[in-house]
């Protein structure tokens, strides 16, 4: 039986030590982060820049707002409650944050916040905030991966980044009572689907280190493994993770190991930072790595990357860890006891695994109900909508229940629907909900699911909200025009089109950030006005604030707005099928445009999703 006493020196030396080593991690490869791979390492052997409290990172900035929300919430915190949080205080917006927040601002739920029309749910934004899970939860992995799976669902559901959460989690709690690396990473590794690319990466780096190849034939092992050209890709960086931390000599050695892979250098040399600090505990860091960050922690607030947060949130690293330890005396009591084999995952944890993205589970004092949204939360126009919800009597006695289906006007569902449910019993409704034909929707269309148990207290309705798909029309050289529909941002287009256009419509006059991403050279107009003009082929990473070239401030007047787009296609160019078109606002249109109008609803929109703060 394993055990660490929670008002014990040992497990406050070792939480200071998780945040001091992450904070050097994140410090030594922040200067050096790229956008996209490169097939050559790094040579960092210091940090490259030095502040005091080191230089503020998502990293470990966003897990304060996650103690914020366990002291508040409590033990029962699930990605719901992470949700609204995140709308309080996170200002970020590049890649999937952006992608999430946009999503939350349509009135969409986890997991499908994570899932919906996010090209970016295999990359690093859930793996990097493992920690706080695992301090909450030390010795407890499989504790912290159920924490780890409810805050990677909310920007990365569906995604290979969230086995990457799973594992630092793992990982990082059972280091509080296991002292071995190389037994650390396989624990870590029984919480990742075998099957999945991030399995492969970090079954690369074990294999390269076991065989005893030397640091650079490992690394490009890890690449092949799991290719990609984004560098924030959560399992080359995972497995990046794992050459630091077995090939590592020392602590400095480790950090500089890391970092030296290249790609997501703060991210995974701040996760092998905070690796060594649990195992090594403050007391054993080095001071020549440590001394120069100080005990503040620096965040982003200054200029929004987090916001309203002084005065909620600890402003050094004694007073966090202080503040986790009451955190995880109330969700453990003082001692955590663990048996060694229950630190591996057993099949709750793959049960996680197996969970639907697009699945939205709301629970109620008498009935819970699961929402299934099929392939996402998109309708089109005229076409049949299929919802799945099972509902499951939590009593301990039969329930009848009555559920129906209310819709906006001019939609289509069928009618009432009655279900006798045993004692702990489930059935599953079917309903076919079909959007107008030839209407301009809504980009957020609010469903309301009530759902009566008979002769009990009434529960409020359950909220179900389908996003309108995106019309287009397009046309080859001949300028013979067709419309096709969008449900997220990227658009569907084969080789012979080459030109595309769409209306969005504003409700006042308004500055507005265009993007478009395409492999191949794009143009890109705005009521007859040339925004941008990328050259191609090339490879995209397709953020709601566009790449140089791709995208262009505009000015969106008051109505309908035409956006049309050319994409110059040539030899040797990539993926010719992949498009992805990112608007940068909030557009709404009339329910019943006149004659006179377009035909489509136009550019599917996601809040505020500009890269600055909102």
């Amino acid at each position: 039986m394993l055990e660490i006493d929670l008002r014990g020196d040992l497990y406050a030396d070792k939480v200071h030590g998780c945040w001091l080593g992450k904070n050097a991690g994140g410090t030594l490869g922040a200067p050096v982060e790229q956008l996209y791979g490169r097939p050559e390492p790094l040579d960092v052997r210091w940090y490259p820049e030095l502040r005091e409290g080191g230089i503020p990172n998502d990293d470990l900035e966003l897990q304060l707002i996650w103690l914020l929300a366990l002291e508040e919430v409590g033990p029962a915190l699930t990605a719901r409650d992470l949700a609204r949080y995140w709308l309080d205080h996170v200002g970020y917006n590049f890649d999937e944050y952006g992608m999430a927040k946009a999503n939350l601002r349509l009135g969409l739920e986890p997991p499908l916040t994570g899932s919906h029309n996010n090209w970016f749910a295999d990359c690093m934004g859930c793996p990097i905030r493992a920690e706080i899970w695992a301090c909450v939860a030390p010795g407890a992995p499989r504790t912290a991966a159920r924490y780890a799976f409810q805050d990677a669902i909310l920007d990365h559901a569906g995604g290979e980044s969230v086995y990457g959460e799973l594992f630092n989690a793992a990982l990082e709690s059972a280091a509080f009572v296991v002292g071995d690396r190389r037994k650390l990473v396989d624990i870590g590794l029984s919480y990742v689907p075998e099957s999945s690319r991030t399995a492969a990466a970090i079954r690369a780096a074990v294999a390269g280190f076991e065989a005893g190849l030397d640091r650079l034939e490992t690394r490009r092992r890890v690449i092949a493994a799991a290719p990609h050209h984004v560098a924030q890709y959560s399992p080359i960086n995972l497995g990046f993770q794992v050459i630091g931390l077995l090939y590592g000599d020392d602590f400095g050695d480790a950090l500089c190991t890391t970092v030296n892979c290249g790609y997501d250098t703060d991210s995974s040399g701040a996760a092998v930072g905070a690796f060594l600090g649990i195992l090594a505990g403050r007391s054993g860091l080095p001071e020549k790595w440590t001394a120069p960050l100080g005990e503040q922690i620096a965040t982003n607030e200054s200029w929004g990357g987090v916001r309203g947060l002084a005065g909620l949130v600890p402003d050094t690293l004694t007073e966090l860890t202080e503040r986790i330890r009451a955190v995880a005396l109330r969700l453990n009591g003082q001692v955590v006891r663990t048996p060694e084999a229950d630190l591996y995952a057993d099949s709750s944890i793959a049960d996680l695994w197996n969970r639907s993205p697009t699945t939205v589970v709301h629970s109620g004092p008498d009935v819970h109900v699961s929402v299934a949204h099929g392939d996402g939360p998109v309708v089109i126009p005229g076409q049949v909508k299929e919802l799945t919800t099972v509902v499951r009597n939590t009593r301990r006695v039969p329930i009848t229940v009555r559920a129906a289906l209310a819709v906006p006007d001019g939609w289509k569902a069928p009618g009432r629907q009655e279900v006798e449910l045993p004692a702990g019993a489930s059935a599953t409704l079917t309903w076919q909900v079909e959007a107008p034909d030839r209407t301009v929707l809504d980009v957020s269309n609010r469903l309301f699911l009530s759902l009566s148990p008979a002769g009990r207290p009434e529960p409020p309705a359950v909220p179900i909200v389908l996003l309108g798909a995106s019309a287009y029309r397009v046309s080859g050289q001949d300028r013979s025009w067709r419309e096709v529909y969008a449900t997220g941002n990227a658009v569907p287009v084969d080789p012979g089109v080459r030109y595309l256009q769409t209306f969005a419509h504003a409700p006042r006059a308004v500055d507005a950030w265009l993007a478009v991403e395409a492999t191949c050279a794009v143009r890109l107009w705005a009521n007859g006005a040339l925004v941008a003009e990328a050259p191609g082929p090339r490879e995209i990473r397709p953020c709601h604030r566009g790449t140089p070239g791709s995208s262009g401030p505009v000015g969106l007047r008051e109505g309908w707005n035409e956006i049309r787009i050319e994409l110059v296609r040539g030899e040797g160019r990539r993926r010719p099928n992949a498009m992805s078109c990112s608007p940068p606002m909030t557009v709404s249109a009339p329910r019943s445009p006149s004659s006179a109008e377009p035909a489509s609803r136009g550019i599917s929109p996601g809040g505020n999703p500009s890269c600055p703060p909102t």
